[in-house]
């Protein structure tokens, strides 16, 4: 069985394909790390929190907490000082600065030196930086070193409980009482012996990181795909299982190589960030108890740090193996290679959202906590203490939890060994039932091609079902015009075409009534200054006219029009909807974009695979076209419902646009919009709406042509789907997620160019 076992495990990890998976991945992740740990405005950089470690390593706890009172004591004598000069600056602030300084008297003149030397930031760049980075370490020190207090207070909660119990039992038949009771019990063995606080910063990011675990779920989604489906497509899984060792050696074989990945990669995985954020913020002593960590003081484990770091990475592959068993019996059990994958995602996804939105304190809080989101969450549940209302008893959170693994590992075990016992569907289904209207035998290539990957391989229902997506997401979006622009919409709708004299009196018109608000405003404000009116009477006298030039910002860009259009002979142009049509307002472009590269993965990654997943080629290769004139009929065929797919969205978004911001003057020159008051004179307006058209469908284009590489570089759907969906969709999931820099690593700015 061990030799079973190794040889499934080599049968992938030795795969060059798995191995560069695994490095993009670990590329992938490293940058992650990097990335969203770089220090900002209000967050202090790792380098702070290494310079602090180092800094306190060798003191015992009451000089730490000695040292640390007087930087921030440090902190707060030098803001004090920027405080009083900011004041002093400021009209009326010298007695403001005259108040603070009685009562803080002598806090000025000790810190007024050091203010002006410069020499007050020991780790940070900046006075707000060093006092956000030192109050949050005072604030952990401080919560650790309360934890005395804290138990004790546990014990108090049930002998107050106790007290009272005496003028009637009812009191501790329901679950808050028996709570108390049993928080009393768990915490009871604990005390302060070995805790010693540590800035929590390395071992928190260390697990806390949820981009880590979704990489684990992927790796994992990609090693049952190798372990049971591309067996299933190749048909080796009929060979396996009439080994020497019979056919449940087999897959407890498969079974058992999952679980050592899913421990294995998990251990790599945290390992690197344990590592990463060793290096960059700084050691700790793993041997302290886990309390010693402001975050985790309610956690009533009796363990130290290095054990809570090995029992979540032990949990967290655990309940991926178990997540990744129940896939393994999906795939035994599916003829169909992508539904196992979505019925992983949507396995996933709704744990996500259990989690997510079902409330705490609900009837539902154990499917928001027991659940496989909720225990991939080891920081609560290992670094809190939680018992959850089961029919008015508590029972502990960790407890459930482990129950709760051992029945999905347990399950999906029992599943995949059934099924794959059982025999069945042990082939990936190549046929599809035929479709209402019979197909005719022809000499067209192009058109066999296209009922192939139309038909055949339900390309045509993928794109239908992702034109439903994106037309809905632009069709049923809520545009909302503000009073400002409605008279914008009014007044430009008037002026449209060339100017003409009655236009340029109603211009005019309109000028002068701000004027004339304006300069009534500016009398009343003088007559205050010279006491004339009280300001509360003066107040109310501008509200007429204050009503009036709310709407003058929306008036300039009237007036900006006129100026343009009486210079260069232009025509005046209702602008509002080619911005929100071309990108320039607005958003939802991204989401437009992801869709359409998620429908295009889908729709073309098996083009050209499935010739090999047949082994079609060699009969192909014979006939008169060849490979080549197969291969070009089918580039032609995706490129053309490329275009289609691509140029939907700019469709619906201008039904969507037009219907609240009228989209006029489309054969205007387009330098008529400010926008674009550069563009040559013969392009029209609707040449920048076919430009932008001509963009999105070139951008579908190169990622169809992206998509069929992957497929023929893979020879396999899944594998082609994996490596579409990890270069082309994770930048721009990150892009809507708001790393704005991982844009550049797609095609979104060409898709999203505005022209200008």
């Amino acid at each position: 069985m061990r030799r079973l076992v190794r040889f499934e495990l080599q049968k992938i990890w030795y795969k060059r394909s798995f191995l560069f998976s695994i490095c993009a991945l670990l590329v992938l992740h490293v940058f992650f790390l990097w990335y969203t740990n770089l220090g900002g405005e209000r967050t202090p950089a790792l380098s702070a929190y290494k310079s602090f470690q180092s800094d306190i390593s060798k003191m015992s706890e009451m000089e730490k907490r000695a040292y640390l009172e007087n930087r921030k004591e440090t902190i707060d004598g030098v803001s004090f000082v920027r405080s009083i000069l900011s004041m002093q600056n400021s009209e009326m602030g010298d007695i403001f600065a005259k108040q603070e300084m009685d009562a803080h008297p002598g806090v000025f003149e000790a810190y007024y030196d050091l203010y002006e030397s410069g020499e007050y930031l020991h780790y940070t760049n900046s006075l707000e930086l060093e006092s956000i980075f030192l109050n949050e370490l005072y604030a952990e020190e401080y919560k650790v070193a309360m934890y005395d207090a804290y138990l004790k207070s546990v014990q108090e909660s049930k002998n107050v409980l106790s007290g009272i119990s005496i003028f009637g039992e009812q009191d501790e038949d329901n679950f808050s009482s028996r709570n108390i009771q049993k928080s009393a019990a768990d915490y009871a063995d604990l005390t302060t012996e070995g805790i010693c606080w540590t800035p929590s910063k390395t071992i928190v990011s260390t697990m806390e990181s949820a981009w880590t675990d979704i990489l684990l779920i992927l790796l994992s989604f990609l090693f049952v795909g190798s372990l049971i489906t591309e067996e299933k497509q190749k048909g080796l899984i009929l060979i396996t299982r009439g080994s020497k060792y019979g056919i449940s050696h087999s897959i407890v074989a498969k079974l058992s190589a999952l679980l050592i990945h899913c421990l294995v990669s998990s251990a790599l995985f945290f390992g690197i960030n344990y590592l990463f954020f060793g290096f960059c913020a700084g050691w700790c002593d793993v041997t302290a108890k886990l309390q010693s960590l402001a975050p985790y003081r309610e956690s009533n484990l009796p363990v130290s740090i290095s054990g809570y770091l090995l029992l979540s990475v032990l949990t967290k592959g655990l309940v991926i193996f178990g997540a990744g068993a129940v896939l393994t019996a999906v795939c035994i059990l599916s003829e169909n290679m992508v539904l196992p994958y979505l019925i992983g995602l949507v396995l996933w996804a709704v744990s996500w959202v259990l989690y997510q939105f079902v409330p705490a304190a609900s009837k539902l809080s154990m499917a928001k906590y027991i659940n496989l989101f909720g225990i991939l969450r080891t920081e609560n549940l290992y670094g809190a203490y939680l018992n959850l209302d089961i029919g008015g008893y508590p029972f502990s959170r960790v407890v459930l939890s482990w129950i709760a693994i051992g029945i999905v590992v347990l399950s999906g075990s029992v599943l995949s060994y059934v099924f794959f016992l059982q025999g069945k569907r042990l082939q990936i289904k190549r046929g599809v039932k035929r479709v209402s209207f019979p197909f005719r035998l022809h000499a067209c290539l192009i058109r066999h091609e296209s009922y192939k990957i139309l038909f055949t391989n339900h390309a045509l229902v993928i794109l239908l079902v992702f034109c439903a997506l994106i037309g809905y997401n632009e069709l049923a979006r809520s545009y909302t015009p503000s009073v400002q622009e409605q008279y914008y919409q009014d007044i430009m709708l008037q002026l449209e075409g060339k100017q003409t004299d009655e236009k340029t009196n109603l211009i005019e018109a309109e000028s002068a009534r701000y004027q004339e608000a304006f300069e009534e405003i500016s009398r009343i404000d003088t007559a205050v200054a010279l006491g004339e009116i009280d300001e509360k009477t003066g107040n109310a006298m501008k509200i007429k006219w204050y009503g009036i030039t709310s709407f003058y910002p929306a008036f300039q860009r009237v007036e900006r029009q006129h100026q343009f259009v009486s210079e260069n002979d232009g025509n005046y142009i209702y602008d509002t909807g080619y911005l929100y049509l071309l990108g320039i307002m607005g958003d939802g472009v991204r989401n437009d974009f992801l869709l359409l590269t998620v429908g295009m993965i889908l729709a073309f990654s098996h083009v050209v695979s499935v010739e090999y997943q047949n082994g079609v080629w060699g009969i192909l290769c014979a006939t008169a076209k060849g490979k080549h004139g197969i291969r070009i009929r089918k580039i032609v065929v995706c490129l053309l419902w490329a275009a289609i797919f691509s140029a939907l969205p700019l469709i619906c978004r201008f039904i969507r646009v037009s219907a609240v911001f009228p989209v006029h003057g489309l054969f205007f020159a387009a330098r008529n919009i400010p926008f674009y008051q550069g563009w040559p004179v013969f392009v029209p307006a609707i040449g920048l709406i076919l430009l932008k058209l001509v963009l999105q469908i070139m951008s579908g284009c190169i990622l169809t042509i992206f998509v069929l590489v992957f497929s023929g570089w893979r020879k396999n759907h899944v594998q082609a789907i994996f490596f579409g969906s990890l270069f082309l969709c994770v930048p721009v999931i990150l892009t809507v997620l708001g790393f704005g820099f991982a844009q550049w690593f797609s095609l979104y700015p060409l898709y999203s160019y505005i022209l200008g």
